[in-house]
């Protein structure tokens, strides 16, 4: 207990920059190198003119953002708790869940550490493919004003890293700390875009735009203590733990949330040879740059957080294989998303100025002819409030009875398309116990 309430002053000193903000950067710069400005795509029409076009394009950075940091990752749990049978402790060898930690305690003096690595290559952003996504923005005033259309393209993709020790405390605590390693990378292109004045349309030359960066994640500490363990064999456990997102990494290139985070959570498992398990948290975050759309100092918001729910089952085929399943969901009250909606108002080419369009129009994208009239689309940035789900499934291997070695394998696939949405995503992993068990379980000799 005393492991969690020196966490506790901890997050309470973090609360004195509740209302402070970080670093910001200005797209529309000549020297602005951080990813975040890569997310307006490489805006032709911001190149050529005043940049005034970057406030637009950069709705972007705060649902990508907010949403690129806070993944499901995995958490190396001990692979084999202690039971007692007919009073006598024997080891339980059914090696648990992936993505989530389990409510027992990996034991005084026990050391875990682990290693896993994700990959995520992301396709669809609330609901709309990444590769297009339509925007539309006015420049100029009076009789100079244009209008730009454009089609978004994008490739997002996400190498994920991640480095973890968990020490076990006298009373049933655990301490961990979690260490993720970074490297993103983004391409993004714009179609030629269709720049719309009050007697024609014109053509401009589509743009590309690449990079990456790499380096250290959000740091977070943990800490948990086993509140009751016991019922049929001790087969019960229910634990609660309270954990601490440090902004250790570089928000303006995605590798960190800028925002401190707070997590309280309850778990519970019954520990049999097919065992299920529960989690329910709730995710607290500070202000971030990432919200900052008009990226001035002083205009940082936020980040989204919200409930936290893990359900799932595992099922134990032999002393050396685990099966692993779960069901995992993160809530985003209030979350900035793009909406995309028919412009507000309408473009005309030459010979069709001044022509109204009807409500009824449907939405048009792309260069249209000369003679046309046009309603286009545009993405639109609205606060709102979802839920991610995704399925985990994979399996845990322990490859010696004897010894603390666990391997395992894992696939995370979204369930619904909203927030930020990737293709189906492989992790693989490692973890030692530096105390393992080594006593089969006596299920396994019947």
């Amino acid at each position: 207990m005393k492991a969690i309430r020196r966490m506790i002053v901890m997050a309470a000193g973090c609360l004195a920059v509740l209302g402070a903000d970080g670093q910001y950067v200005n797209c529309g710069s000549s020297t602005a190198t951080q990813l975040v400005c890569l997310v307006p795509y490489g805006t032709g029409a911001a190149n050529q003119t005043n940049g005034t076009a970057i406030p637009t394009t950069s709705i972007f950075n705060a649902p990508i953002g907010s949403q690129l940091t806070q993944l499901p990752s995995a958490s190396s749990a001990p692979g084999t708790v202690i039971l007692t049978i007919h009073g006598n402790p024997e080891p339980y060898y059914n090696l648990g869940p992936i993505l989530i930690d389990r409510p027992d305690s990996v034991g005084q003096g026990h050391l875990i550490v682990g290693f896993s690595a994700q990959q995520y290559r992301f396709d669809h952003l609330d609901g709309t493919p990444i590769n297009a996504v339509p925007l539309v923005f006015v420049e100029g005033s009076g009789s100079n004003v244009q209008t730009y259309e454009q089609t978004e393209k994008a490739d997002i993709r996400l190498n994920q890293y991640t480095f973890v020790g968990i020490l076990g405390l006298p009373k049933k605590t655990d301490i961990s700390v979690t260490v993720p390693y970074n490297r993103i990378a983004i391409g993004a292109t714009s179609t030629p875009t269709a720049v719309y004045t009050s007697s024609s349309v014109n053509t401009a030359q589509g743009h590309y735009n690449a990079g990456f960066a790499k380096g250290i994640g959000d740091i977070v500490l943990n800490a948990k203590h086993v509140l009751w363990s016991g019922g049929d064999e001790g087969r019960m456990s229910v634990s609660t733990g309270f954990g601490l997102r440090l902004p250790t990494g570089d928000a303006l290139n995605y590798l960190g949330s800028g925002a401190y985070g707070y997590n309280v959570y309850a778990l519970a498992a019954d520990k049999r040879r097919f065992s299920t398990h529960v989690k329910i948290g709730y995710q607290w975050n500070t202000n971030s740059v990432l919200l900052n759309v008009s990226g001035a100092a002083g205009q940082n918001q936020r980040l989204p957080g919200g409930l936290q729910t893990a359900v799932g089952a595992d099922f134990g085929a032999t002393r050396h294989f685990t099966i692993s399943a779960d069901v995992v969901s993160n809530e985003f009250q209030n979350s900035p998303s793009i909406s995309v909606v028919q412009y507000g108002s309408t473009v005309a080419g030459a010979g069709a100025t001044g022509t109204t369009v009807p409500s009824t129009a449907s939405c048009q994208t792309g260069v249209v002819a000369l003679t046309a009239v046009s309603t286009l689309c545009t993405a639109n940035i609205v606060n709102k409030t979802f839920t991610t789900a995704n399925f985990s499934g994979g399996i845990k291997w322990k490859p010696f009875v004897r010894g603390g070695l666990v391997l395992y394998g894992n696939v995370l696939v979204p369930i619904n398309d909203v927030g930020l949405r990737s293709k189906p995503s492989p992790s693989v992993g490692v973890s030692y116990n530096f105390k393992g068990l080594d006593k089969a379980p006596s299920w396994l000799n019947r």
